[in-house]
């Protein structure tokens, strides 16, 4: 019932999105019984009588929800066939975008599904055989120059492919770690190491061990079973905690910034932090699989609002790993999105388990709503209010 309870809330901040006790009370009820399956009506949250800022639009779970009857289309696998037949998602966990293309790994599978909406083609990363095989690849990043890395727990390395999927080389072989998950600047691989607590630098060019960064200190709280990291555009580095239920912000020095949120169940707290993405106007979103949603916090660490929580069939999230947002494509969301109901960007949820693998949201504002432009820039103080510590 708890589970239910935290599902139920709704919270947001400034004008219009203020909690209401009655929309509490409703929201709750319908999260019970009120939503139908299959009734074509759009998925908006926070429930009314707030204006609706995120919109569940697409899921994706298998290739024909992609590539739908297109003869033309070849699906590669890793077993050759050339066959059209449906290639699912088996468990996913990391994902990553570049150019239009979503790359999400595949942990049962043990593999990285690669497609593309607005060109209805699907593959399966093409460089995974031989030296180049993935035994159990966990998340994954592109680089501004295409190339993809991907994080792998049983062969303790990080992966490179080409932009085209072909294997160019392993980092990390004489390297003491376990990433668990990785982001990628012109001149650096960072990786998430959860058995040292910390982030390894190695140095694209050579491969070698440029330096560690992440351990705490008597007055600083450094990383605590790390399981997941992102890079903003500034590159600035974020990483969500499972021990200590905390998202640590560090420069790429290693000095660390702030954190906040911590483990609870209250606004602004977590239960299992995972996947972490931050926009271009510094809104950060986290995934977290035991409240089964995602938070969206402010630059510094203010909760704004979440959604995702239990109580849809397809439109919610279950066990929810990994999350992005993009702005490719936004002609085609916006195309999915309800009449006036005008995308700012996608918001990309991976689930793990239930009958949509991967989840799309749109982030947007109704015209019919005036003077909610943006989401705001932060809450007002209160109960579970997350604040970001120097």
């Amino acid at each position: 019932m708890s589970a239910m309870l935290r599902g139920s809330r709704s919270f947001h901040a400034g004008r219009g999105f203020m909690v209401l006790a009655l929309a509490l009370v409703a929201f709750g009820l319908t999260g019970c019984g009120a939503r139908k399956l299959g009734s074509g009506e759009p998925v908006f949250w926070p429930p009314e009588p707030n204006p609706p800022r995120v919109q569940f639009l697409k899921g994706v779970s298998a290739s024909k929800d992609v590539a739908k009857e297109k003869a033309s289309v070849k699906l590669l696998s890793l077993s050759n066939e050339e066959e059209d037949t449906n290639k699912i998602i088996a468990k996913p966990y990391g994902i990553a975008s570049n150019k239009g293309r979503i790359y999400v790994v595949d942990t049962i599978q043990n593999n990285v599904a690669i497609f593309d909406l607005v060109k209805e083609t699907y593959e399966i990363l093409p460089g995974s055989k031989g030296q180049g095989k993935l035994k159990k690849p966990i998340n994954i990043a592109v680089a501004s120059d295409g190339n993809v890395f991907v994080a792998d727990t049983f062969r303790k390395e990080v992966m490179m492919y080409d932009e085209l999927g072909n294997f160019v080389r392993a980092y990390g072989k004489d390297i003491q770690m376990k990433p668990v998950d990785v982001a990628v600047d012109d001149k650096n691989i960072y990786a998430l190491d959860i058995s040292n607590n910390e982030i390894k630098i190695i140095d694209r060019q050579s491969g070698d061990l440029a330096g560690a960064i992440g351990k705490g200190s008597e007055t600083q709280v450094g990383l605590s079973l790390p399981t997941n990291l992102t890079m903003d555009k500034d590159g600035y580095l974020y990483v969500t905690n499972a021990g200590t239920g905390k998202v640590v912000k560090l420069d790429r020095d290693g000095h660390i910034v702030h954190t906040f949120g911590g483990l609870g169940d209250s606004f602004g707290e977590f239960g299992r932090p995972r996947g972490i993405s931050v926009d271009d106007k510094g809104r950060i979103y986290v995934a977290d699989a035991s409240h089964q949603n995602v938070q969206i916090f402010n630059e510094t660490g203010r909760i704004l609002m979440f959604f995702g929580d239990p109580g849809y069939v397809y439109e919610s999230l279950n066990l929810p790993a990994g999350v992005m947002v993009i702005r490719d494509n936004l002609d085609y969301f916006q195309k999915l999105a309800a009449p006036n109901f005008v995308l700012e960007e996608v918001i990309v949820v991976t689930n793990q388990f239930g009958p949509v693998k991967v989840s799309f949201y749109g982030l947007g504002q109704m015209k019919d709503f005036k003077g909610y432009d943006t989401l705001p820039k932060q809450a007002p103080k209160g109960k579970g209010d997350a604040e970001g510590k120097k």
